[in-house]
C-alpha cells in the first residue's frame, strides 16, 4: 500500500481509543510527574543577573562581568520538552502474527506513546529501520506531523527483509545530534548489537520494547476432542515452517513442544539490557501491553 492510499480520516478513526488512552494516562495516572519518568531532561539558558556570594563561580559570565565592572552570572532554566524518537523494526519477521501482527501491536504502542509525548508538548521523531535505517523523520511537535509518525509505522513498505540491528543503531546514533528518548519496537531476533546499542545509551534514553507473538515460543500438534484426540496424538505431523527475511523453508516435527530459535535471542537481549542498565518491556499479542508499557513508565516513575 502505497502512503498517500492511507488517508489521515483513516488513521484518525483507527487511533482515536488511544488518544483517549493516552491522555487518560498522562492526565490521570502520571499527571505533573510524567517529565521524571525520564532522565533525559536538559538545561537551556535564561538570562544574567548580579552575582550572589552564595552562587557557584562557574557560573560567571566573564564577558557581561567585564562589560559592566562587576560579577554578573548566567541563570539556567530545565528544558521542559523532551525529544521522544521511535525507533521501529520493519523487517520481514514483524509481519508475523497469530491474529494480529507484530507490526500492528508496535503501530497500536507508539501511537499510545506518541499521544502522551504530544500532550506533554513533547517532539516526536521516528526511525524505521530493517537491516539499516530505512526511513526518519525529524522530531517536531504537531498534530498532523504524529499522525504521519503512526501512518508510516503502520503501513510503510519496507525495501529490505532482514534484520540488522548492529548496522541500524550505528547509524541512528550518528544521524542523532541532540539528546534523546528512544523507544526501540522490535523483536530483536538478532545478536551482535551490545556495541552501537551500548554507545546509544550513553548517549541518549533508551527504552527497549521487546514485541513477540504467543506461536513464536512453541508450535504444538492442535488438539481434538474425543478418540479423534488419541488417534492424533500417534500420528507423526511435520509442518514446513518459512523463514519470513531469508525466504527459506525448514520442515520440523510437532511430536510434542518443538522449542523456537527464539529462547536463543530471548537470553541474549536480556543479559545485554541488564549488562547496560536499561528499563525494558516484554509484549505480546496475548497480554494487555497497554498495560504493561504504563507499568513500565510508573516503575520509571518511582526510581527517579
Amino acid at each position: 500500500m502505497n502512503e498517500l492510499d492511507t488517508s489521515i480520516q483513516q488513521i484518525i478513526s483507527r487511533v482515536k481509543h488511544l488518544e483517549i488512552r493516552a491522555r487518560k494516562l498522562v492526565e490521570d495516572s502520571l499527571s505533573s510527574e510524567y517529565h521524571s519518568v525520564f532522565k533525559g531532561r536538559g538545561i537551556e539558558f535564561n538570562e544574567v543577573r548580579n552575582y550572589l556570594p552564595e552562587d557557584d563561580v562557574r557560573d560567571i559570565d566573564w564577558n557581561v562581568t567585564a562589560r559592566m565592572n562587576e560579577p554578573y552570572i548566567k541563570t539556567y532554566i530545565e528544558e521542559r520538552q523532551l525529544t521522544v524518537i521511535f525507533a521501529v523494526d520493519v523487517s520481514a519477521s514483524s509481519y508475523f502474527g497469530s491474529g494480529k501482527s507484530k507490526r500492528e501491536v508496535m503501530a497500536e504502542v507508539a501511537a499510545l506513546l506518541g499521544f502522551a509525548s504530544f500532550f506533554n508538548h513533547d517532539k516526536a521523531g521516528l526511525f524505521l529501520f530493517s537491516d539499516d535505517v530505512e526511513k526518519a523523520i525529524s522530531p517536531r511537535r504537531d498534530y498532523s506531523h504524529l499522525l504521519r509518525i503512526i501512518r508510516d509505522v503502520w503501513y510503510y513498505e519496507p525495501l529490505k527483509r532482514s534484520t540488522n540491528l548492529e548496522s541500524s543503531f550505528r547509524n541512528m546514533l550518528n544521524m542523532l545530534k541532540k539528546k534523546a528518548i528512544i523507544f526501540i519496537l522490535s523483536d530483536f531476533l538478532d545478536t551482535n548489537y551490545e556495541k552501537p546499542l551500548l554507545g546509544l545509551s550513553r548517549k541518549h534514553e533508551v527504552i527497549p520494547i521487546v514485541v513477540h507473538d504467543s506461536m513464536e515460543q512453541h508450535l504444538r500438534r492442535p488438539s481434538l476432542k474425543g478418540w479423534r484426540n488419541n488417534i492424533w496424538k500417534t500420528l507423526p505431523i511435520l509442518a514446513d515452517l518459512e523463514d519470513m527475511e531469508l525466504k527459506t523453508t525448514e520442515t520440523i516435527s510437532l511430536s510434542g513442544k518443538t522449542a523456537s530459535e527464539i529462547y536463543r535471542f530471548q537470553n541474549y537481549y536480556r543479559k545485554l539490557f541488564k549488562k547496560l542498565g536499561l528499563d525494558y518491556a516484554e509484549i505480546n499479542n496475548q497480554i494487555d501491553y497497554f498495560k504493561t508499557i504504563e507499568l513500565l513508565l510508573r516503575k520509571r516513575m518511582k526510581k527517579r
